[in-house]
C-alpha cells in the first residue's frame, strides 16, 4: 500500500484531482490518497484534512483578504504530510499554494509531483527554471507545454486533457433538452447556458450583469430559456436571490441546476461563461459560447502589467487566436455581452466557425497513446515507484 497526500483548490482543481484519483485507483487500488479535498475529491476516496474551498481564491487583492486561513491551511497541510512522509504529493493546480507547499516538501525528502503546468508562457516565462525547486515532476494538460519546460530542465509529460474526452464532444442535445423543465419551450427558442462562476465572489462580480444581459435575451428571442449551474449552496442563494430582486419576471424561464455544468453545456445552442476550466468545457462540448470575467481593479492592474499572451481563455490560448470573444472588465457591459451573443444564436455561420476551431483543438489535446493505456495513472504510479527506490 502507498499513501499518497493530494491537494487542490477550487472546482476545477477538485475535478481533475477526482478524476485522477478515480484513474489511479483502477490500475492499482492500494493507492491510498490524503490532503486538501473537495467533493468529487471525497466522493472518489481522499481522506479529507483541509476542504479546498480554504483554497478558492482568484486575484491579488482577493488574497490579502484570505491570507491568514491560506497560511494556517499550510502549517496544518505540511504538519500533517511530514508526520505521514507519503510515497508522494501531489499538487494540482493551485501554484501560488502548491508550490510553495512542493519546495518545503522536497527539502525534506518527500518527492513532489504538479499536476497542471502553471501559465507561466502566459505571464512571466522565465518563472519556469523556479518549477524545479518545487516539483520532481510536471504533468502537464497541453501538447506544448513540455517542451518549453524542457528548456528550463523541468522533467515533464503531457497526459492530454479530461475534458478532450469522445464522451464529452459527442452529446445528444435533443435528448439532454427533455430532461429539462423547460423542454416544452417553442420550436426554434435558444437554450442558453449561463456559467457565472464557481466561488461566492465569482457570483458577487458576475451576476448583476449576467442577468441584466439574461433579460435582454430574452426579449429579443421569444420563448428563451437559461439553465445555469451553481456549484454550492452559497452561490445558488447568491444567484437566486438577484434573479428574484432584479428580474422576478425572468424567473419561470430561468432552471437553476446543483453543479452538472457538463449537463447545462450539452443541452445549451450557446453560452456565456465566465472565464476558466468551463470555457475549454464549453468548447470540447460544441457549444459556441461568449467568456466575460471580471475581478477587483488592482487585480486588473497587476494582471495587465504582467500578461504576456494577448488572450486570457483557454480557447483562444490553444488556438492562438481569437476564436471565441473575450469581454473583459470594462468591455463586459450589456449591450456588449448582448450583442455578441445575439449574434451566435441569431448567425448560424459564426456558431459554425467556432465549431470547427474547436474540433482542431480536441484532437490537439488527445495524448498519443493506445486506447488501453491511460498516461496520467502511469505517471503517477511511476512516481510512486520512484520515491521506493
Amino acid at each position: 500500500m502507498s499513501d499518497v497526500v493530494i491537494v487542490a483548490g477550487e472546482t476545477s482543481g477538485d475535478q481533475l484531482a477526482a478524476d485522477l484519483v478515480e484513474r489511479v485507483r483502477r490500475v492499482d487500488p492500494s493507492v491510498q490518497f490524503h490532503g486538501i479535498a473537495g467533493p468529487r475529491m471525497r466522493a472518489a476516496g481522499v481522506s479529507t484534512w483541509i476542504d479546498s474551498e480554504t483554497l478558492a481564491v482568484r486575484g491579488y487583492a482577493e488574497v490579502l483578504a484570505a491570507l491568514p486561513r491560506i497560511l494556517r491551511a499550510k502549517r496544518v497541510l505540511l504538519q500533517h504530510t511530514l508526520d505521514k512522509r507519503p510515497a508522494l504529493y501531489i499538487g494540482v493546480d493551485a501554484p501560488d499554494f502548491n508550490l510553495r507547499v512542493e519546495r518545503e516538501l522536497k527539502a525534506h525528502g518527500i518527492r513532489t509531483l504538479h499536476f497542471v503546468c502553471p501559465s507561466f508562457w502566459a505571464w512571466r516565462p522565465e518563472r519556469a527554471a523556479r518549477f524545479r525547486d518545487s516539483a520532481d515532476h510536471v504533468l502537464c494538460l497541453f501538447p506544448f507545454e513540455p517542451a518549453l519546460l524542457a528548456q528550463h530542465q523541468v522533467p515533464a509529460t503531457f497526459v492530454g486533457h479530461p475534458l478532450a474526452t469522445a464522451p464529452l464532444r459527442h452529446a445528444d442535445r435533443e435528448r439532454l433538452r427533455r430532461k429539462l423543465e423547460h423542454h416544452d419551450a417553442p420550436a426554434g427558442a435558444p437554450l442558453i447556458a449561463v456559467l457565472p462562476g464557481s466561488r461566492v465572489d465569482e457570483i458577487d462580480r458576475h451576476a448583476e450583469l449576467f442577468v441584466a444581459v439574461m433579460k435582454r435575451l430574452s426579449n429579443r428571442f421569444v420563448g428563451a430559456r437559461f439553465v445555469v449551474p451553481l456549484v454550492t449552496r452559497e452561490t445558488r442563494e447568491r444567484f437566486e436571490n438577484l434573479l428574484w430582486r432584479d428580474a422576478e419576471a425572468l424567473v419561470p424561464q430561468v432552471q437553476l441546476l446543483f453543479g452538472h455544468a457538463d449537463f447545462a453545456l450539452r443541452a445549451a445552442d450557446v453560452a456565456l461563461v465566465a472565464s476558466g476550466t468551463a470555457t475549454l468545457e464549453a468548447a470540447m462540448l460544441g457549444v459556441p459560447q461568449v467568456v466575460s470575467y471580471r475581478v477587483s481593479a488592482l487585480t486588473a492592474m497587476i494582471v495587465r502589467r504582467k500578461l504576456k499572451s494577448p488572450y486570457v481563455s483557454l480557447p483562444n490560448i490553444l488556438a492562438n487566436d481569437w476564436c471565441v470573444p473575450e469581454l473583459l472588465q470594462e468591455a463586459a457591459t450589456e449591450d456588449a455581452l448582448d450583442s455578441a451573443l445575439s449574434g451566435l444564436i441569431a448567425q448560424p455561420r459564426l456558431a459554425g466557425v467556432m465549431r470547427k476551431a474547436y474540433a482542431r483543438m480536441g484532437d490537439a489535446l488527445q495524448p498519443p497513446v493506445s486506447p488501453d493505456s491511460d498516461p496520467l495513472a502511469n505517471a503517477v504510479l511511476a512516481e510512486i515507484r520512484s520515491s521506493r527506490r
